[in-house]
């Protein structure tokens, strides 16, 4: 059965010699894996790449279990994350807790709605740190995770006037090294309250 769906691209890696395996989030389908057949005569555009968004014809299998990509048409390709290596590591560190995750996400379109406004604002150089942050913030609100009655109070008050300014503005262009370890501090206690008190998986 042949259906398309729009796809942000998660992750990507080999599988063997003739695929690419893919992990990537529709709005109708959620988050899943599926294979790409490698062909030598393929065009950059038709080739995936990690963070793109991208029209796709899937072909599910005879079983049902895996589904395969029959056509790749690039929407947007964000190439711009990789310039920079704090916009990298911080939209892979989200991108890592989604594919890692899959199973307990929220509603498919909120949460691609979500992923691509985050994988843009990386793309455009937005500051990174308060990006994840904001994202990793209304992903657990609208997972229903009671963030505001049990994570917040948590927070010294220094950084709990900081994060209410980052969550409440839109991501700069800039911050200053203060700030900068301001919010890196925030989204690591943030973290560890994600280990210590919802079931989510946190990769390394």
């Amino acid at each position: 059965m042949l259906k398309q769906e729009e796809a942000l691209i998660l992750k990507t890696e080999p599988s063997g010699e003739s695929f690419l395996k893919l992990h990537v989030l529709t709005a109708e389908s959620g988050i899943f894996l599926c294979l790409k057949r490698l062909s030598k005569k393929a065009y950059k555009s038709t080739t995936p790449d990690l963070f793109d968004q991208a029209a796709v014809m899937f072909e599910t299998s005879q079983q049902g279990t895996m589904r395969f990509v029959k056509e790749y048409q690039l929407i947007r390709r964000r190439e711009r994350i990789g310039y920079n290596y704090r916009s990298l590591q911080n939209a892979s560190r989200l991108s890592r807790l989604l594919v890692s995750n899959a199973a307990h996400m929220p509603e498919s379109e909120v949460l691609y709605e979500l992923t691509a406004r985050a994988l843009d604002a990386f793309a455009e150089g937005k500051a990174p740190e308060i990006v994840l942050l904001k994202s990793l913030y209304v992903l657990l609100k609208d997972e229903g995770y009671p963030i505001r009655e049990s994570w917040w109070p948590t927070l010294s008050s220094d950084l709990k006037a900081a994060a209410k300014r980052f969550l409440q503005t839109a991501a700069p262009n800039r911050i200053d090294l203060n700030e900068r370890n301001s919010c890196e501090r925030i989204e690591q206690h943030l973290t560890e309250w994600m280990r210590q008190q919802t079931d989510l998986v946190m990769p390394d």
